[in-house]
C-alpha cells in the first residue's frame, strides 16, 4: 500500500489531538515518538503503532520481505524471519538482554545477526563481519548496528559505541560516515536500499545518496523537528521506514559542518559544483595536532572512488615551501650560511644577461625568497633583453603531459624543455620576482651536495623524520592520486601532468601530511629548544623570520609578525590542481586544503571558511 504514514508529536494533550489515526486503538501512544513508512506490509506498519511508544531499537527486512521490530524495553514481534531468528530473539529477551540491531545479509537463507548491550549472536554471516562484532565486544564496545550492502559476500558495516568499520561498501558512504564523525559525532545507523545508495546517520546529522526522495525528505523534516533518527530501513521491494525514540542529544558546536556550510555563497557541495571541482580535501589543525580532516568528492569524475584526506594531490608550488625545508637541512648539515653564492654548489655556470653586474652575487637566502636576479615572473621574456620585460610571464613550470619526453635537470636548466634557460637577467637583491627556476637552481644544489635525487634526499632527510609517507618528489608515486581537471570538470590528458622541476611544483603529498609539516613548525617555533625533526630551533627561526623580502621568511610567506596571528603560508596552481596550507605558531593552528580542479576560487573560498569558523586572522 502506497500512502503516506507520518506521525509527529504535537504540543496539543487528549487523545488524538493533532494527530492523524492509522488504525490502531490509542493513536496517542503514537504521539511519544515520530515514524513514517513507505510502502512496507500493512501488519509490519500496524504494528510499529503499537510498539513506536516503547521506542524502537530495530526494524529489519529479510531479502524475502519478511520483517522483525524490536523495541528497547524487550517487545517484539516478526513475520517471515529464520526460524532460529526468531527463537534467537525470544531467548535473548527473556535473558533481559537490550536488543540493539537485528540485520539479514541479502543471500537471504538462515542467515541474521543480533547485537545485544552483552553480546552477539548470528548465523552465516561474512567470517571477517563476525570476527570484527566478536572484538568489539571484546573492547568493551557495543556493537549498534550492523548492516548488509545489497551485493552480499564479505560486504558490510560495523557501527559501535566508540566508532565504525566496513568493508567493500561504496566508497563515497564511507566518505561520508568519516566526515559525519569529524565534527565529534558518532555514527548511529547505516543503511542499504535493494536498488543502491545508502544512509548514514550520526546523532544529530546525516547524508543519503540515491535513495528514494521523499524519504531523504522525510530525515530531514524529523531532523529538523530536533528528532533523532535511531532506525532507516528499507525492504526488499522499495519500501522504507523511517523511525525515532528520542530528540536529539545536545552536542557541542559542530566546527565541520560550519566550515562547510560557510564556504563561498552556498556552502561547500554548491562551490565545488560552481567551480567545477570533483574532489576536495581539508584538514584542521588546533592545539597543534589534526583536530579533523575531510573529503569531498572524487579522486577522479566518474570513477567511483572518493577523495579521502589520505589522497594524494599535486602540490604544485607548495612543493617550494617543502624543498625549502630540505635547504636549511642541508646548509645546517653542511655548516654553511644561506649568504653562501650558490654558483660553487651547482656543478654548472649560471648564464647572466648584459645588464647583471658581474659582481653581485646570487646568494642561497636570495634564492629562497625570489629576489637572487633569476628569470621569474615578470623578469622572463622577451630574452635577451634587460628591460620591458612582460609583467605576467614566468615564474612558474607547464609541466609535461603523457606524450611528451620528460628532460632531464640539465636540460631544463640549459632551456632544453618546455621552458626558457635559466639566467640570471636582473641584479640579485634588486628586485623581487617570484622564481620557480630558482627553486630548480637549489634542487641542482642539493643534488650536487648530496649524490641523491631530491626525491630521495626529501624523503630521507625531511619527509620520513615527520611522518610525512604519503608525500614524494617522485615523478610518479605509487600511493593513491587524484586526477587533475580543466576549468570545465573534465580529465587532463594523462590525469597528472609530470614536473621534473620537482622542487618548484613536483610534489605530491596530502593533507594529512602538510598538517603534520605545520604541527612540526608551530611546535619547533613556540620551543624553548630543538625539537626532534630535521631542522634545529635556529634553522626553523630564519625559516619563518623575514628574510631579504619582507612578507617572506624562506620559501614560505608571512604575516604579522610578533603578533598572536603571525601565520606562515604557500599555495599551489598546477594545471588541474590547486592547494594552499596555513599556519599559527603562536595559536598552534593551521590547515590544508587540495582540491584536483583548475580553479583558485575554491580553495580561497573554503580557507576563508576555515578562517573564519575559528577567528583566525
Amino acid at each position: 500500500m502506497d500512502r503516506r504514514r507520518f506521525l509527529s508529536l504535537t504540543a496539543a494533550t487528549g487523545a488524538g489531538a493533532g494527530l492523524a489515526s492509522v488504525g490502531f486503538g490509542q493513536p496517542a501512544w503514537a504521539a511519544s515518538y515520530p515514524y513514517f513508512n513507505r510502502r512496507v506490509p500493512d501488519e509490519a506498519h500496524t504494528k510499529m503503532g503499537e510498539l513506536a511508544p516503547y521506542g524502537i531499537t530495530s526494524f529489519a527486512f529479510t531479502p524475502s520481505n519478511g520483517w522483525v521490530i524490536v523495541t528497547q524495553d524487550g517487545r517484539f514481534f516478526a513475520r517471515g524471519v529464520p526460524d532460529a531468528c526468531y527463537a534467537e530473539l525470544g531467548k535473548l529477551t527473556k535473558a533481559g538482554r537490550k536488543i540493539h540491531c537485528v540485520a539479514f545479509p541479502p543471500e537471504g537463507g538462515d542467515r541474521w545477526v543480533i547485537t545485544t548491550d552483552k553480546g552477539v549472536s548470528a548465523r552465516g554471516i561474512p567470517a571477517e563481519c563476525q570476527q570484527r562484532i566478536t572484538a568489539s565486544y571484546g573492547a568493551g564496545k557495543q556493537v549498534v548496528n550492523v548492516a548488509f550492502p545489497p551485493a552480499g559476500g564479505n560486504r558490510w558495516s560495523v557501527v559501535d559505541t566508540d566508532g565504525f568499520y566496513v568493508r567493500g561498501i561504496d566508497d563515497e558512504c564511507y566518505q561520508m560516515m568519516r566526515n559525519l564523525t569529524q565534527g565529534g559525532r558518532r555514527v548511529t545507523h547505516v543503511a542499504f536500499p535493494r536498488s543502491g545508495g545508502w544512509a548514514v546517520v550520526a546523532q544529530d546529522e546525516f547524508h543519503a545518496r540515491g535513495i528514494d526522495n521523499e524519504c531523504y525528505q522525510q530525515m530531514g523534516k524529523l531532523s529538523a523537528g530536533g528528532w533523532q533518527l535511531h532506525n532507516v530501513t528499507f525492504s526488499p521491494t522499495g519500501g522504507w521506514s523511517l523511525c525515532s525514540r528520542g530528540k536529539a542529544p545536545a552536542l557541542p558546536t559542530d566546527r565541520v559542518r560550519q566550515v562547510e556550510d560557510s564556504v563561498g555563497s552556498g556552502g561547500i557541495w554548491q562551490r565545488m559544483g560552481y567551480w567545477k571541482t570533483p574532489g576536495v580535501a581539508i584538514a584542521v589543525v588546533t592545539g597543534n595536532r589534526t583536530t579533523w580532516s575531510t573529503g569531498y568528492g572524487w579522486l577522479e569524475t566518474g570513477s567511483g572512488a572518493a577523495a579521502h584526506p589520505e589522497t594524494g594531490f599535486q602540490a604544485a608550488s607548495i612543493s617550494k615551501a617543502v624543498a625549502s625545508v630540505g635547504v636549511l637541512r642541508l646548509m645546517q648539515t653542511l655548516k654553511k650560511p644561506l649568504s653562501s653564492d650558490i654558483r660553487p654548489f651547482l656543478g654548472w655556470t649560471l648564464p647572466s644577461r648584459s645588464c647583471v653586474s658581474p659582481d653581485a652575487a646570487p646568494t642561497i637566502d636570495l634564492m629562497l625568497t625570489h629576489r637572487a636576479g633569476v628569470i621569474g615572473r615578470g623578469s622572463t621574456s622577451p630574452a635577451d633583453v634587460c628591460s620591458g620585460f612582460n609583467a605576467s610571464a614566468g615564474g612558474g613550470f607547464a609541466g609535461y603531459g603523457p606524450n611528451a619526453t620528460v628532460p632531464s635537470l640539465l636540460q631544463i636548466m640549459n632551456g632544453e624543455g618546455n621552458s626558457p634557460k635559466i639566467e640570471l637577467t636582473t641584479d640579485p637583491g634588486a628586485e623581487y620576482h617570484y622564481s620557480g627556476a630558482g627553486f630548480v637552481l637549489l634542487q641542482r644544489m642539493v643534488e650536487q651536495q648530496t649524490g641523491l635525487s631530491l626525491a630521495q634526499y626529501m624523503d630521507k632527510e625531511v619527509l620520513a623524520p615527520l611522518g610525512m609517507k604519503t608525500s614524494s618528489y617522485a615523478l610518479a608515486p605509487t600511493f593513491e592520486l587524484a586526477s587533475g581537471h580543466t576549468t570545465t570538470g573534465a580529465v587532463i590528458s594523462g590525469k597528472r601532468n609530470r614536473y621534473p622541476e620537482s622542487a618548484a611544483a613536483g610534489l605530491y603529498t596530502n593533507v594529512l601530511d602538510l598538517s603534520r609539516l605545520v604541527c612540526y613548525l608551530n611546535k619547533a617555533w613556540t620551543a624553548s629548544g630543538d625539537i626532534a625533526g630535521p631542522l634545529s630551533k635556529e634553522s626553523v627561526r630564519t625559516l619563518l623570520s623575514k628574510g631579504p623580502q619582507p612578507d617572506m621568511g624562506r620559501g614560505l610567506f608571512i604575516a604579522g609578525s610578533g603578533t598572536k596571528n603571525f601565520s606562515f603560508t604557500h599555495d599551489g596552481s598546477n594545471y588541474g590542481f590547486k592547494s594552499v596550507f596555513k599556519g599559527y605558531p603562536e595559536l598552534g593552528a593551521g590547515y590544508a586544503v587540495m582540491v584536483n580542479g583548475d580553479n583558485t576560487n575554491l580553495v580561497n573560498e573554503i580557507a576563508a571558511s576555515i578562517r573564519s569558523t575559528y577567528g583566525w586572522a
